[in-house]
């Protein structure tokens, strides 16, 4: 600080320094979470099994169904038309996606307050056992 004084004096120009700002109040309120009650604690693991139940379901059906449609997986021809593999898994993820945003609100579960990340999780269940199930199925 001296040596900044000195060097004003001197015909130099002085430094502006930017003032620091105290931390806002709503910053470190919107820091603090919120606890929550056992009663919502136990509806939000309710809600977890529902979800995760539901997409192990798809998932289940979506192998049986690839199963019985394509067969072994070597030559995959849907309707006449020879289909590749990521066709039917990004087919797969649009057709669960729609199913569960129909069956979710008919089991007490609120889809508008599901997020990206929500998505992600049903998403990866259905496609994982999709995988598992058609696999097992093949041997």
């Amino acid at each position: 600080m001296a040596k900044q004084k000195k060097k004003a004096k001197s015909g130099e120009t002085e430094r502006k320094e930017t003032p620091q700002k105290a931390p806002e109040p709503q910053a470190e309120a919107r820091k603090v979470l919120k606890k929550k009650t056992p009663e919502e604690r136990r509806r939000a693991q309710i809600e977890g099994i529902k979800k995760t139940l539901v997409s192990s379901i798809l998932g289940i059906i979506s192998g049986v169904m690839c199963y019985h449609l394509l067969g072994n997986g070597t030559d995959m021809m849907l309707g006449g038309v020879r289909v590749e593999w990521h066709f039917i898994l990004l087919n797969l993820i649009l057709l669960t996606t729609i199913v569960q945003r129909f069956i979710y609100p008919l089991i007490g579960i609120d889809v508008l307050s599901f997020k990206g990340k929500d998505w992600f999780y049903v998403e990866f269940i259905v496609v994982d056992l999709w995988a598992v199930t058609w696999t097992i199925l093949l041997n």
